[in-house]
């Protein structure tokens, strides 16, 4: 499968994962600094949104594979965002100065889809609104390297649903067989076109009343509240569990595994270290995931 652009989590396939992206990721990692794939090319990553791990990562796979990063963490005080079509220009003027991809971080509705029009090169989600394709592959490949396959799995996901990481993990999940995810909300619900499309696939959901309700998961996805406001909020009224302890992984089956795409934003507390806890697997993966997409779409 090839793609012109990585706009959303919605165009990826399973094959695309499983025989394109997943196998590079392996390759990669096993040759991680020997590559010379991308030497000469240029990524930028246009964010109107600070970002620390999605950005760092790609920058540091684009470095690994022989190319060149460059970014803005505000691009909103440097790119005219004022007319109405801001979007198409700016990338426009990126492909004008020989640069070779973007990565595009906006909570814009329609800046990803307008950007991938316009574009003479090829343009990547770095997460929009509701969606974030690169977080769903790094997801759902630590799921596929920890337990061997994501089909015949329990997924329960905690915390704000409505969030696009969220969003993107559902769409990818219901690419598979017989999986089937909890969900316990702390805040938000997932986006109704979101829960129906995942739905029309196949994709068994269902809510949680209780936290013993993830008894028997594979997997465990933390996804944090938006601000500490929001985590005092929700703490003051009993509504948030804050604790990953040894109660809570008491719960879990001994090959369960815990993943959280903020990487410890300090949202939930951790306090136990535990083999089932992936984080920093799941972000080195993130790292492979993005290695692979960018060497698809500029190699």
């Amino acid at each position: 499968m090839q793609l012109e652009h990585l706009k959303d989590t919605k165009t990826i396939t399973r094959e695309y994962l499983e025989k394109d992206i997943f196998p590079a990721c392996d390759f990669l990692r096993c040759n991680p600094l020997n590559g010379q794939q991308l030497k000469g090319k240029t990524l930028f990553s246009l964010f109107y949104e600070p970002s620390f791990l999605t950005r760092i990562s790609f920058e540091r796979a684009i470095t690994m594979l022989g190319g060149h990063p460059l970014h803005t963490e505000d691009a909103s005080q440097f790119f005219p965002v004022t007319t109405a079509n801001y979007i198409e220009d700016t990338v426009e003027i990126l492909h004008s100065l020989h640069i070779d991809g973007v990565v595009i971080r906006s909570s814009e509705r329609g800046i990803i889809e307008n950007a991938s029009k316009a574009s003479s090169i090829p343009v990547i989600n770095g997460g929009s609104n509701d969606d974030h394709p690169t977080q769903a592959i790094a997801d759902i490949y630590t799921i596929h390297r920890e337990l061997g396959s994501v089909d015949n799995k329990i997924v329960s996901i905690l915390g704000r649903l409505e969030h696009r990481n969220v969003c993107a993990l559902l769409l990818g999940l219901s690419l598979f067989n017989n999986t089937e995810v909890r969900l316990l909300p702390f805040s938000g619900q997932v986006p109704p076109e979101t829960e129906k499309a995942c739905k029309e696939r196949g994709l068994n959901l269902s809510y949680l009343q209780e936290l013993s309700g993830i008894k028997g998961s594979d997997v465990v996805y933390l996804n944090g509240p938006r601000t500490m406001a929001h985590y005092e909020l929700l703490k003051s009224r009993n509504s948030f569990i804050s604790k990953i302890d040894s109660k809570f992984v008491s719960m879990l089956k001994s090959d369960s595994i815990i993943l959280d795409p903020m990487q410890r934003s300090g949202d939930f507390s951790i306090e136990i270290k535990d083999s089932r806890l992936a984080f920093y697997r799941q972000s080195e993966n993130a790292l492979f995931a993005r290695m692979a997409v960018l060497n698809k779409l500029l190699g």
